[in-house]
């Protein structure tokens, strides 16, 4: 394993971004000592890559053409890391892909390591752009990689801190990881929808059409919750297949399609009272937003008691 001093679990950045970065690869290098093909076994599960012989690993101030690197023979995978959603730019993406010509090796691989989903149109835009050479990998198959690996390993101080780096992904960047969002329906002649007929005409339609993209709708299994503010509830849900601009709406061009059955009513509508009492919307009557984007957490204890 080669030595980087830079690689280091307990060098921080002024930048969060780059202490997450630091952390997992420092946690990749540190588990020569007790798993010594781990990183080699995390590489080929989590981005399909096959790695022998000795890994270098470099992150940060050591380089300066991506935040990290794993590099040994025929192979060099530079890492682009975020730890916000939506944060990636064709820009960006395109001076990695170019600085790729400098490495070393016959299979070379830019990784954008983001808490985003990675069957989004957003990520797919760009993998389908830069194919074979772009991968993505999600902050949550990193954390469930780590956690499954680590679930029943004896006791250590290796083990301790990789339990300590799931804290700090749980904490931090799982705050970006969106189930979908509520939206407050507009009974108008302009939406089209009626508020005496618009849960069994919903049952009919395949889609469901917005003023404008909802990006945290944009992804494998999320949730569209719809408002009824007359009832003061929400009493149904459906998960969005994909999202496409149609400008086949009127004032609505956005069309969000149904996934086939998954359209959901609720025995026990989720009362305005509830939405309330959850961190994140004691102020949702009371501002103007048409729609709340909600993570699965917010999600997991909005719908507990809905069947």
């Amino acid at each position: 394993m080669e030595t980087i001093h830079n690689v280091n679990v307990f060098k921080t950045y002024k930048q969060e971004e780059n202490s997450f970065t630091n952390g997992l690869f420092s946690l990749l290098r540190l588990s020569i000592h007790e798993k010594p093909g781990f990183i080699k076994t995390f590489v080929k599960n989590l981005l399909s890559l096959d790695m022998t012989g000795n890994i270098g690993v470099k992150v940060l101030q050591d380089i300066t053409f991506a935040d990290a690197e794993l590099i040994c023979n025929g192979h060099c995978i530079r890492f682009e890391t975020k730890i916000w959603s939506g944060a990636l730019t064709h820009k960006e993406i395109r001076r990695r892909i170019k600085e790729l010509n400098n490495c070393p090796g016959k299979i070379k691989r830019v990784v954008l390591l983001t808490p985003d989903d990675g069957e989004s149109n957003y990520i797919t835009e760009f993998l389908d752009e830069y194919k074979p050479r772009l991968l993505h990998l999600g902050w949550k198959n990193v954390y469930d990689y780590l956690e499954t690996t680590f679930k029943n390993s004896k006791r250590s101080v290796f083990s301790e801190i990789v339990r300590q780096f799931l804290d700090r992904i749980r904490e931090y960047v799982f705050d970006q990881d969106f189930a979908g969002i509520i939206q407050k329906v507009a009974f108008t002649k302009k939406s089209g929808v009626n508020h005496k007929t618009w849960l069994q005409d919903l049952m009919e339609w395949p889609n469901w059409c917005t003023p404008q993209k909802y990006e945290k709708l944009d992804g494998k299994g999320r949730k569209l919750l719809l408002y009824d503010g007359k009832n003061k509830e929400i009493p149904i849900e459906v998960e969005i297949q994909k999202v496409k601009k149609t400008q086949s709406h009127g004032y609505y061009p956005w069309t969000n399609y149904f996934a086939p059955d998954t359209i959901k009513i609720y025995k026990r509508p989720i009362q305005l009272k509830d939405i309330l009492k959850i961190p994140g919307f004691e102020n949702f009557t009371r501002s103007w937003t048409s729609h709340w984007n909600i993570t699965r957490e917010q999600y997991r204890r909005l719908t507990e008691k809905t069947n």
